[in-house]
């Protein structure tokens, strides 16, 4: 009796390897002949493929942090909306624009102090995730933001507010 069910035992291993190997193999030529192209649409010239995921991915958005390959432990501190006090002119600070204020806002920072807060490792990552390499550091976003957040002003923070300097 023990030698039937240690031979059942074997068979169903021995099947589970082998289906593996198949469900293996199948699936590789099949990602690798994947040269089938859907049609395009006629009237925006665009694949219906990708329409419908860019439609999926306007209905579902996620929080953009998570999609990221930087380790989320040298992330910020981000805020889900601003204090209420209202979120702070992010573009007072020399290297901020108004779409890199934009990004920031969307990453969940509002404000100076949280900016004035930042370690190498938090500009790295905000680097990283936003496509600026060495941005915040060559413009000494973190510096900027402690002299704003104690209520001074920067020479360039006091163009912005003299209109001086008009920001894009």
């Amino acid at each position: 009796m023990a030698e039937v069910a240690s031979l059942i035992v074997v068979n169903l291993l021995i099947a589970t390897f082998i289906g593996f190997l198949i469900g293996y193999f199948v699936g590789k030529s099949s990602s690798n002949s994947s040269n089938y192209t859907p049609a395009v649409d006629s009237e925006n010239g665009e694949n219906p493929v990708k329409q419908k995921q860019k439609q999926e991915k306007a209905k579902t958005s996620v929080n953009p942090i998570f999609r990221k390959n930087s380790s989320v432990d040298n992330k910020p501190l981000v805020l889900s909306a601003p204090r209420q006090s209202g979120k702070d002119n992010l573009a007072k600070i020399k290297g901020i624009d108004l779409q890199i204020q934009e990004d920031l806002n969307s990453l969940g920072i509002f404000h100076f102090d949280q900016i004035s807060k930042w370690s190498n490792k938090n500009c790295d990552w905000v680097e990283e995730y936003l496509h600026l390499p060495n941005y915040a550091k060559q413009f000494q976003w973190v510096d900027q933001a402690k002299i704003l957040e104690s209520g001074k002003e920067t020479i360039y923070s006091q163009k912005i507010e003299n209109k001086e300097i008009e920001v894009s």
